[in-house]
């Protein structure tokens, strides 16, 4: 099934437990996020999965994190509950950079970089215009290293919705119905 908005990234139900992949490929975009973190360019993302995906399809796992922390944030449908134990063994969950209990800040979902007004998702901005890493961090001033913290940080999120769909009867269903809801909202 195609989801909303998205040429490349695709969900079935029988694949990956409906969570999302790319097409032709059995490829999560979490896990081309978390490949980007290792501070890779895009070519070398493409090689480290044997070039089965290309500059386009990895664009569009970055708009797909994005789209995933507008889910979060907005959709009250879908809310993440990962145990703690769980939770230690996917990610960091002391951040360098990462500002996400900022009292002005208004969500996890929306998170600033540490003594700057540069958020999570202006950061992935920039990656999908097609910028590498320590071209996002000139541009917006900020330590290279709160780059790869920002692909990290929502890596991590990705990984929380998708874990959070093993609450639904039909994951697919509840990942295409997420995202035409912030279609809509746009």
């Amino acid at each position: 099934m195609e989801l909303p908005g998205y040429d490349y990234i695709i969900v079935y139900k029988d694949i990956h437990f409906g969570r999302p992949f790319i097409a032709g490929t059995l490829i999560r975009p979490e896990n081309v996020l978390y490949e980007l973190a290792k501070d890779k360019t895009f070519d070398e993302v493409s090689k480290a999965f044997y070039n089965q995906i290309n500059f386009k399809q990895i664009r569009e796992c970055i708009k797909y994190a994005i789209d995933v922390m507008k889910i979060l944030k907005y959709y009250k449908k879908v809310k993440p509950k990962v145990p703690r134990r769980l939770k230690r063994k996917l990610g960091p969950t002391n951040y360098t950079f990462i500002d996400k209990d900022d009292d002005n800040n208004s969500s996890k979902y929306d998170p600033k970089i540490k003594n700057s007004s540069t958020k999570v998702v202006d950061v992935l901005n920039k990656l999908y215009e097609g910028k590498e890493i320590s071209q996002v961090a000139e541009e917006l001033n900020i330590p290279k290293e709160a780059v790869i913290e920002s692909i990290l940080y929502s890596a991590s999120l990705v990984d929380d919705f998708h874990l959070s769909l093993s609450a639904f009867e039909d994951p697919a269903s509840v990942v295409i119905e997420s995202f035409n809801y912030i279609r809509k909202k746009q």
